[in-house]
């Protein structure tokens, strides 16, 4: 199921809406396929992304395989360090109810809301010197 553009739109305007409250980088990365454990191809993506070169290390990667039905919710040490593996979890379990029902959109912008608080509240946004270090686009794989 590609993503129409209007689709791509809302992510992007999810993710521009959380990062005006914090000093954080959000992404998303959607492919067709799951080539393993999708935490392991999430882990893959960041890397590859940059997302482990932020100044704060509070990098959140939402990693999506539409065909594989699979899904990974990842953030970089300085934000894990804050929150803690229940954080994840609660987000993954929160996406799930709307993937499920087949509203991939709304799954990503749930999480997308939920991971812009815990940023917001552990990395407030910095005014003027705070700058966008990753882009805001849907990558793909």
């Amino acid at each position: 199921m590609p993503l129409s553009s209007d689709d791509e739109q809302r992510i992007v305007r999810a993710i521009e809406s959380a990062e005006q409250r914090c000093s954080g980088e959000l992404r998303v990365h959607i492919q067709a396929k799951c080539t393993g454990e999708p935490l392991k191809d999430a882990q893959r993506v960041f890397t590859k992304l940059g997302m482990h070169q932020t100044e704060l290390r509070n990098g959140i990667l939402f990693y999506i395989a539409l065909d594989s039905r699979k899904y990974a919710v990842l953030g970089d040490t300085g934000i894990h360090a804050k929150v803690g593996q229940a954080f994840w979890d609660e987000i993954r379990d929160a996406m799930a109810v709307h993937l499920r029902a087949g509203h991939l959109i709304e799954a990503l912008e749930q999480g997308i809301a939920q991971a812009g608080s815990a940023l917001a509240e552990h990395f407030p946004h910095q005014g003027a010197q705070d700058r966008d270090e990753l882009s805001n686009e849907v990558s793909r794989g």
